[in-house]
């Protein structure tokens, strides 16, 4: 049982993986959207980019809510994209720390969705031989020791890291330098835009996701040296788009994301006992 739950699992952990990456390498970069110099609530045309980002985590936990989309595309043709809903803890925890409710979604594996909270997380598992029809979520506790527990943790930890704000706004602390660019639109309603430029030797050292920074090695190995990074605030000074841009000697990857409801009710609930497998159950 446990062999067949572990194949099964680890076409999804792919999409995940990808997923986490791709927030940075992927997407349809949709430079559309800025704002109004009325909803600058950061007042200076320029600041740094740790003030910036620490700024952002204050509001984004004041907030509480948010839901997010983002999409994109590699050079290579690969597709993929995401939405859901994140609620941060209550004020006096960490800042990082979320629950989340996200679907991720590759063109060659189809949609995965994830429930992260706290203290386990939650992986809905395709109709599969060997795996019970009424039974579609797995369950992975933290701090599980079980075998399939150990090897699911790193899925949750990408999982996480793939949907957290705070990972790619986090990039701001590796820029000496976030320029404002000026008012125009998000969705229809005011923002302002920011820019920076991030070296990659910087944001590897700012990251806390070792994927991330195997990656940007990677990057830097084959002769990229910065990512473009750009802001989009609400009049609250809040974000609500977020797009990356790597310049590459095979063309222009990019990464564009949504961030809309600031504060808004969001339902982010762990799966009905009886339609969960616990991962530390599963012997084998």
């Amino acid at each position: 049982m446990r062999h067949r739950v572990a194949l099964v699992l680890l076409s999804l952990l792919t999409v995940i993986a990808l997923a986490a990456g791709g927030w940075f390498l992927d997407p349809a970069g949709s430079r559309s959207g800025v704002a109004s110099p009325a909803a600058a609530t950061l007042a200076r045309r320029s600041t740094s980019g740790k003030a910036m980002f620490a700024t952002l985590l204050t509001r984004m936990q004041a907030a509480g809510t948010t839901t997010y989309t983002f999409s994109g595309s590699s050079g290579g043709g690969e597709t993929q994209s995401g939405a859901g809903a994140i609620r941060f803890l209550p004020s006096g925890q960490p800042a990082q720390e979320f629950d989340a409710d996200v679907t991720l979604s590759a063109g060659y594996s189809g949609a995965t969705r994830a429930v992260l909270l706290p203290g386990a997380f939650y992986l809905a598992l395709p109709p599969a031989r060997g795996l019970a029809r009424d039974k579609p979520w797995l369950k992975v506790v933290a701090g599980s020791t079980s075998t399939l527990g150990v090897q699911m943790r790193p899925v949750a930890e990408q999982a996480r890291a793939a949907v957290d704000p705070a990972q790619t706004l986090g990039l701001l602390r590796a820029a000496p330098i976030v320029q404002e660019v000026g008012p125009g639109t998000v969705d229809g309603a005011r923002a302002v835009q920011y820019q920076a430029t991030v070296d990659l030797r910087a944001a590897g050292l700012v990251t806390g996701d070792a994927v991330l920074r195997d990656q940007y090695h990677a990057m830097r190995a084959a002769g990229v040296r910065a990512l473009d990074l750009r802001v989009w605030l609400d009049p609250l000074g809040r974000p609500v788009k977020v797009s990356v841009d790597v310049p590459a000697t095979t063309g222009l990857f990019s990464v564009t994301g949504v961030y809309r409801g600031w504060g808004r009710p969001v339902a982010i609930v762990a799966p009905t006992a009886s339609q969960v497998v616990d991962a530390d159950t599963v012997k084998g």
